[in-house]
């Protein structure tokens, strides 16, 4: 275990000019439990400085006492670009120039780019006649001040999870003579690599023209990638802040685990496949409203990853493989045809969903982790009419301790978990449950490496208790690590099929970028 010290090795590049920003001292407590121990942090101007730990290490709630919605313990102290700056009070962190933009964005898809702008401007700003052809070209020349070419006139739900980035980015500094700093928490969430890649050249230009960005993020190579420096925070303290070019990816997950992860064989590496068996599950000319006629076939024990850009129809096809969205085409299972557009039919056949948006689609947010767990199935726990409590918890905290969900309380309110805790109780509700066919929507979306590694070993132990896995990811190292095979989807068809060696990130990511689908008919290389 590696000590608790902090380490500072780094000297930050601020040409002479005060620190963006400055804390010292920054505690909270939430009755008993401490989530924040006496942590310091100092962003120099213009610097991308990036934030990670494991998930409940207290990055969220840092970010929160910034924005003003917690406020910190007593003794806390900070600076903005050298001024003082009240901790915990929003309309301080506003008018000191911080702007936030949080993973959920915070957009109304239903409005245009435009409107949205115009959601963030001030009070008084609504009481004026509105210039609807003046907002359109302020909000065109923000996106194109950042290298984005979006039309303000379009629906934010028509745009691209990068194009949305932007929008938000955009619209956080509109409105502001400066900006000192920018922070951005997990905005690569859910974007496939050639569209973080766009993201990070507009934030580069946004850091040279004097804006700090404090970067928050579980992809560990893009924070090396993209940072000049990484504060590490492990149990609610500072551990270290270094230079992230003296930082492995290896040495970045010692600093936040205190441990090193254990190594791992790919999936397609160690499973012989068993080409005697029946299919689980069978897709057949699946089609919605961006896939186009697939045919897809899992046997027991496999596990098959599909990846693909934003609108190729890698987004989409769990839901229409679970029923949450309407389909066309077919869908067997075991040679028993799924009937389409229906969830609890799909449940009733053995279709198990761990959906992308656990807190929207997964999760009863106001319910403790042991309803949470046991709500698809309570008849173990009904004798006579009466639900035996007691049981249920037994049960539930059986799954709390084999999925080690932090902490190990079942009657604790689900919301107050991390977000890898979380959706291992998401997991833990579906595992319970011994499906034949496990779909996995973004399955590590915004949990910490540690998480990740738990997660996978449960795909893993899934397939080899029979289940057909299925799993969407923009995380091409994902799918790398779990897939048996991986299809890469381009305008809603499969593009092309690859398994064993040819199953890498680098493989998979190449495919992704090439234009063209292969003609009808044509083998697949």
């Amino acid at each position: 275990m590696l000590e608790a010290t902090p380490i500072d090795r780094s000297v930050p590049n601020d040409g002479g000019r005060p620190p963006a920003l400055k804390v010292s001292n920054v505690s909270k407590t939430f009755g008993a439990f401490r989530a924040l121990t006496d942590v310091d942090m100092e962003i120099a101007a213009g610097e991308i400085h990036a934030l990670v730990g494991p998930n409940g290490s207290g990055k969220s709630t840092f970010v929160k006492i910034l924005a003003g919605y917690h406020d910190p313990d007593a003794g806390a102290e900070a600076e903005i670009a050298g001024k003082p700056f009240k901790l915990g009070s929003a309309p301080a962190a506003r008018a000191a120039g911080l702007r936030f933009v949080h993973q959920n964005l915070g957009l109304v898809e239903g409005m245009t780019v435009s409107d949205n702008f115009r959601l963030e401007g001030g009070g008084g700003r609504r009481l004026l006649p509105l210039n609807r052809r003046g907002e359109r070209g302020h909000a065109e020349r923000a996106l194109q001040a950042l290298g984005y070419d979006i039309s303000p006139t379009a629906m934010v739900s028509t745009l691209a999870e990068s194009e949305r980035t932007a929008v938000a980015v955009a619209r956080a500094l509109d409105h502001s003579d400066a900006v000192p700093l920018l922070v951005l928490d997990e905005p690569t969430a859910s974007l496939p690599g050639p569209e973080v890649d766009r993201l990070f050249a507009a934030l580069r230009r946004l850091a040279a023209q004097g804006t700090s960005i404090l970067f928050i993020s579980h992809h560990l190579d893009e924070v090396l990638g993209l940072a000049e420096r990484v504060t590490v925070l492990r149990d609610g303290r500072r551990v270290a802040t270094v230079r992230s070019g003296e930082m492995s990816h290896d040495s970045l997950v010692e600093l936040m685990l205190g441990r090193q992860l254990m190594s791992t064989t790919a999936l397609h590496e160690r499973l012989e496949k068993e080409d005697h068996q029946s299919p689980r599950l069978v897709m057949r000319g699946l089609f919605g409203c961006s896939l186009a006629g697939v045919d897809l076939e899992v046997r027991p024990g496999e596990v098959l990853g599909v990846a693909g850009l934003t609108g190729s129809g890698r987004e989409e096809l769990a839901g229409l493989l679970t029923g949450r969205l309407p389909r066309g085409g077919e869908v067997l299972l075991d040679g028993k045809r799924v009937p389409p557009g229906d969830p609890k039919a799909a449940i009733e056949c053995g279709i198990c969903y761990v959906p992308a948006d656990r807190a929207a689609q997964a999760l009863l947010p106001k319910a403790v982790v042991r309803e949470n767990l046991t709500l698809v199935d309570l008849t173990p726990f009904w004798s006579t009419g009466v639900l035996h409590r007691r049981a249920e918890r037994r049960d539930a905290a059986t799954w709390v301790s084999k999925l080690d969900v932090r902490p190990a309380q079942t009657e604790k309110i689900v919301t107050e978990l991390s977000g890898g805790n979380q959706q291992k109780v998401v997991m833990a509700r579906w595992l319970r449950m011994q499906p034949a066919v496990l779909v996995l929507d973004e399955p590590t979306q915004g949990v910490d490496v540690g998480s990740k590694a738990d997660i996978h070993r449960l795909v893993e132990e899934a397939a080899a208790a029979g289940a057909a896995v299925v799993v969407c990811s923009t995380d091409a190292d994902e799918l790398a690590r779990l897939a048996t095979e991986v299809v890469v989807l381009r305008r809603g068809r499969v593009a092309v099929r690859l398994a064993g060696s040819e199953i890498t990130t680098e493989h998979i990511e190449q495919e992704q970028l090439l234009p063209e689908v292969a003609p009808a008919g044509a083998a697949p290389h």
